[in-house]
């Protein structure tokens, strides 16, 4: 029985996403319950699952090509690792895999594959550690920017109030980072998913998406420090499930536009 690289990995991919995302779904389902949870997409982004779908398209319609015994080697490696309660093992294993398949892949289909599933990793590993490392500066960031279009200031991660009522204190969860490498993500996604190159009318396209994302984001904080008679709304889920669908949309029709322009975006 002949086995190729795109079964082997498949598998790889499923198992690790399904280890890497478990601490998200879990906290997502004991939160809200299965429900609501899954109106919510179980914690995890629409654009990361749209991207694991198309990474599973990609492996599963690329040109059969025979697993070698290092394929082996890895698989074990990485399922060794996924053994490992602790998420983040399980994506910088993912990461590794993606390296290795965009490396050393004679088949295209296979090496956009490979990208896609790195870019994945983005938003759910590096984004995060990125945050562990930089988060005070990163967070400053955004109070600053947030600070001018309140009128307020902003002084580290707090942002008074338009009315001197109180402060905006910026957690994680506020920051644009994380919107910013969805956006990245959904670029690579469609980049790989109809193989384009990253030519100019790309890489602006892509820069209008992440615009579009920290916009977005910046408008939902700097509504509570204009209105924080409101902050249990717009802070709340109803405000962050807004925003992120917001988010979606204007990447997609970003997209979108771009790729049914007159001059394509692969010109």
């Amino acid at each position: 029985m002949t086995v190729y690289r795109g079964q082997i990995y498949c598998g790889v991919v499923a198992t690790g996403f399904a280890n890497g995302a478990s601490d998200r779904v879990a906290e997502s389902l004991a939160r809200d319950g299965p429900i609501l949870a899954l109106l919510d997409m179980l914690g995890v982004s629409l654009v990361v699952w749209l991207a694991l779908g198309i990474t599973f398209w990609l492996f599963l319609h690329s040109e059969p090509e025979r697993a070698r015994r290092s394929d082996f080697y890895i698989a074990g490696i990485a399922a060794f690792a996924f053994l490992v309660p602790l998420p983040q093992l399980s994506w910088l294993a993912l990461a590794c895999v993606a390296a290795y398949l965009a490396l050393t892949s004679r088949e295209a289909t296979t090496r956009r594959a490979a990208v896609v599933l790195g870019a994945i990793t983005v938003p759910m590993f590096w984004a995060r550690l990125a945050f562990a490392v930089f988060g005070g500066p990163i967070l400053a960031i955004d109070a600053k920017m947030i600070g001018w279009i309140v009128g307020t200031g902003g002084v580290g991660n707090t942002v008074p109030f338009a009315d001197g009522s109180g402060v905006v204190f910026l957690l994680p969860a506020c920051s644009s980072l994380t919107n910013l490498s969805l956006a990245l993500l959904c670029g690579v996604m469609i980049v790989k998913l109809y193989d384009l190159k990253w030519s100019k009318p790309v890489i602006s396209t892509v820069v209008a998406a992440c615009f579009a994302t920290v916009a977005v984001n910046l408008a939902r904080i700097s509504l509570i420090g204009i209105m924080p008679a409101y902050y249990d709304i717009i802070h709340g889920r109803v405000g962050i499930t807004l925003a992120e669908w917001m988010t979606n949309l204007a990447v997609m029709v970003i997209y979108a536009g771009a790729l049914r322009s007159d001059e394509p975006i692969h010109a």
